[in-house]
């Protein structure tokens, strides 16, 4: 008889804000994100902070189109780590960081210089 190791990872989707924003893809994406955004500013970049700008975005595609903002909030935290990844690397981003209610890339900081 022989014996077989498997690895098994998975994804476990967690509620209330952090489970209408965060996919596997969406942490995979903002650890990513993160990095460079330490790197460039010395700041950690809040998660909570995105969340809540990609809510706001999430309720102006509910209050246009009627869509859930579960299913919305999870796209726009996606496009707004987007934007800031972009900026980040000198690309003009297309991302209106305005319709998020922040001035730009720089107010996701979590105002604690990382060591």
């Amino acid at each position: 008889m022989t014996v077989k190791n498997i690895n098994v990872t998975y994804w476990k989707q967690s509620t209330g804000l952090t489970g209408q924003n965060l996919t596997q893809s969406n942490q995979k994406k903002f650890a990513r994100v993160a990095k460079k955004y330490h790197k460039v500013t010395g700041y950690q970049l809040s998660k909570m902070k995105l969340y809540k700008a990609s809510r706001v975005g999430a309720r102006q595609v509910k209050k246009e189109f009627g869509a859930r903002i579960g299913s919305t909030s999870i796209a726009m935290f996606e496009i707004v780590l987007t934007g800031i990844y972009q900026e980040l690397v000198g690309i003009k981003t297309k991302v209106d960081f305005g319709t998020f209610k922040v001035s730009g890339y720089k107010d996701f900081a979590n105002n604690k210089k990382r060591a």
